[in-house]
C-alpha cells in the first residue's frame, strides 16, 4: 500500500508539472488572430484600358485571402455580376474574369466584406477601380493618318515580277481610275512598283518609269496621296542570303540604293502628296514571320532601310517627301526590332500589313465573328492588333499605316455576308485607334479555290482601267470607306458588332446542311 501511495504521489506531482509546462508554453507561443487583409494593387493598372472580350483583373492584398466564390454574383463590372471570382489555391491574389464590352470606360465594384483571411477578417471597404482607354493624341501622326485616309492598291499592275506574262491585272490605268477612286472617297492610293526586273545594266528602262510617272500625275492630280515602293523586287527574299555573306549583301545594297536613286530622282520634287515607301515584304526565302527571324536578319533590315531611305533624301530634289519603312516582311510582329532611321525633317513613318487571320482572309475558312464561334475572339484579335499599333507608334507620335490589308472573295454568299462584316468591324476599329487602311485590290474576279493550297487570292473591287465598280465593290468599297474615315460618334464599333450577321444552318436528320438562313 506505501508503495502505491508513493505512485500516486508522483503521479500528481507529474500531471500537476505538466499543466505549468503547459501553461509556460502557451504563454509564450501565443498564435494572434490575423489582421485584416488590406487592398494593394490591380492588373491590369487602372491607368491601362481594358479592351473588348473576356479579359482578367488580379486584386493583390497584403497577405493571403480567401472568398468564397458563390459571392462572385455580388461583385459588378459595368453594373452586370462578373463571370467569375476566386482565389487560385494558397494566393494573395483575387482572380476575376469579366466580359468587357465596346465602352471607353470600365468599373468594377466588390463589396466591402467578401475579402477575408483564413480565420474569417475581413476587408471592410468596397473597392471601386475604373479603367479608361485615352482619347487619340492631337499630333502629327494622328493629322496624318487624317490625311490618308481610306487607301487602295493598284495591286497585280506595277509589282508584275516577271514580264513575260504582262501586267498581272491586264489593264491599262488612266487618268479617269484616280479621278473615280477620289469621287468614290479614296485618299490615298499604294502604288506597288517592281523595278528590277525592268532594268539593264542598272539602269531602269526609261519608258518604264515614265509610265510610273504618269500615274504618280494622274493621282496628284485627282488630289490624292500616292505612296510608291519597291515590290516584289530581286532583293525581296536574299535577307537571309545577305546575313554573314558581304560580298551578297553589298550587291543587295548596292542595287537598293541604285534603284532609290533613280526613282526618287525621277519622281521626286513632286507635291507632298507623294510619298515613297522603301520595301514591300523583305524576308528570308519562305520565311515569313518575324518571330522566327534571326536578330541578324533583323539588325540587317533595319540597315536596308537606311540604306533605301538615304538614296531617296539624296535624290529626291528641295522637296522632302514622308517616307515610309517597313518591318521584316512587313509583319506587324515585327515592330519590336524595328529601328526608324533618323530624319531632320520628322517625316518618316511606318508601313505594316495585316491579313489576319490567314485562312479566312486568304484561304477560304468562312468562320469568323462572334455570331458564328459563340465569343468574342474573333473581333477581340482585331482590337488587340490595332491597340498594339496605336500604343507602339501613334501615341509616340509615330505615323503607322496598314499598307494592306482585305478579304479574299469567298465561294459562297453567306460567307461573303460574313466577309463583308469582317471588312467594316476591321476599318471601323482601325479608325477608332488612329491607323490609316490600304485595301489590296489585285481584280482577280474569279472566287476561284485551288484544292491544294485552298487559296483564292480574289481581291477585286475597282476596275484598275477606269475606276468602275466590279463585283460588289460597290457596295464595299462605301461601307469601308465611311468605316474608316467617319467622325460620327454614333458610328463606333460596337455598333457594326451589334449589326452583325446571324447565319443559322439549317440540318438534316443525318447533319447535313440542307439551308443557310442569314439575318
Amino acid at each position: 500500500m506505501k508503495k502505491n501511495r508513493i505512485l500516486s504521489a508522483f503521479c500528481a506531482a507529474a500531471v500537476l508539472f505538466g499543466l505549468a509546462a503547459c501553461a509556460d508554453t502557451d504563454a509564450q507561443y501565443e498564435v494572434k488572430p490575423m489582421d485584416a487583409p488590406e487592398f494593394i494593387s490591380a492588373s491590369p493598372s487602372p491607368q491601362e484600358p481594358l479592351l473588348l472580350g473576356d479579359r482578367t483583373i488580379k486584386l493583390k492584398f497584403n497577405e493571403k485571402i480567401n472568398f468564397v466564390s458563390d459571392n462572385a454574383s455580388l461583385i459588378t463590372f459595368d453594373g452586370k455580376p462578373v463571370k467569375k471570382a476566386l482565389v487560385m489555391g494558397a494566393s494573395d491574389e483575387l482572380t476575376i474574369i469579366v466580359d468587357a464590352g465596346f465602352d471607353d470606360t470600365h468599373s468594377l465594384h466588390i463589396p466591402a466584406g467578401l475579402v477575408k483571411t483564413a480565420d474569417g477578417q475581413s476587408y471592410d471597404k468596397d473597392i471601386d477601380l475604373t479603367w479608361s482607354l485615352p482619347a487619340l493624341p492631337s499630333n502629327t501622326a494622328t493629322q496624318m493618318a487624317e490625311r490618308l485616309g481610306f487607301g487602295w492598291n493598284l495591286g497585280n499592275h506595277f509589282d508584275t515580277s516577271n514580264m513575260e506574262w504582262g501586267y498581272w491585272d491586264g489593264a491599262t490605268p488612266t487618268q479617269s481610275l484616280y479621278t473615280s477612286l477620289a469621287a468614290a472617297g479614296v485618299k490615298t492610293v499604294r502604288l506597288p512598283v517592281t523595278w528590277t526586273a525592268h532594268m539593264t545594266d542598272g539602269i531602269i528602262d526609261p519608258a518604264y518609269l515614265e509610265e510610273v510617272s504618269q500615274n504618280v500625275d494622274w493621282a496628284i492630280a485627282a488630289g490624292l496621296n500616292i505612296i510608291v515602293n519597291t515590290h516584289h523586287d530581286s532583293f525581296e527574299t536574299k535577307l537571309g542570303e545577305a546575313v554573314g555573306n558581304p560580298a551578297a549583301n553589298i550587291d543587295c545594297e548596292s542595287l537598293i540604293s541604285s534603284v532609290w536613286s533613280q526613282v526618287a530622282k525621277k519622281l521626286g520634287n513632286r507635291s507632298e502628296k507623294l510619298i515613297f515607301e522603301t520595301f514591300n515584304e523583305v524576308h528570308d526565302n519562305d520565311q515569313w514571320s518575324a518571330s522566327d527571324a534571326s536578330d541578324e536578319q533583323l539588325a540587317l533590315m533595319n540597315e536596308w532601310n537606311k540604306v533605301a531611305f538615304d538614296a531617296i533624301r539624296a535624290n529626291e530634289g528641295e522637296i522632302k517627301h514622308w517616307i515610309g519603312v517597313s518591318t521584316y516582311a512587313a509583319s506587324i510582329d515585327g515592330i519590336a526590332s524595328l529601328e526608324l532611321p533618323h530624319d531632320e525633317h520628322g517625316k518618316v513613318m511606318v508601313g505594316v500589313h495585316c491579313y489576319d487571320p490567314y485562312n479566312f482572309c486568304l484561304s477560304n475558312d468562312s468562320i469568323w465573328g462572334h455570331t458564328l464561334t459563340g465569343n468574342a475572339t474573333s473581333e477581340q484579335a482585331v482590337v488587340e492588333t490595332m491597340y498594339k499599333l496605336r500604343t507602339n507608334f501613334i501615341d509616340k507620335n509615330i505615323l503607322v499605316y496598314l499598307g494592306e490589308f482585305g478579304c479574299s472573295e469567298h465561294t459562297v454568299p453567306w460567307q461573303n455576308v460574313v466577309r463583308k462584316y469582317y471588312l467594316e468591324f476591321f476599318c471601323r476599329t482601325a479608325n477608332k485607334f488612329g491607323i490609316p487602311v490600304m485595301l489590296w485590290d489585285n481584280m482577280n474576279l474569279v472566287p476561284h479555290v485551288d484544292e491544294k493550297t485552298k487559296s483564292s487570292e480574289s481581291h477585286g473591287y475597282i476596275d484598275h482601267n477606269n475606276g468602275a465598280f466590279v463585283r460588289d465593290g460597290a457596295n464595299l468599297i462605301p461601307m469601308m470607306v465611311k468605316a474608316a474615315t467617319s467622325s460620327d460618334t454614333s458610328y463606333t464599333y460596337g455598333t457594326v458588332w451589334d449589326n452583325a450577321p446571324k447565319i443559322t444552318f439549317e440540318k438534316d436528320k443525318k447533319g447535313n446542311v440542307i439551308n443557310v438562313i442569314i439575318e
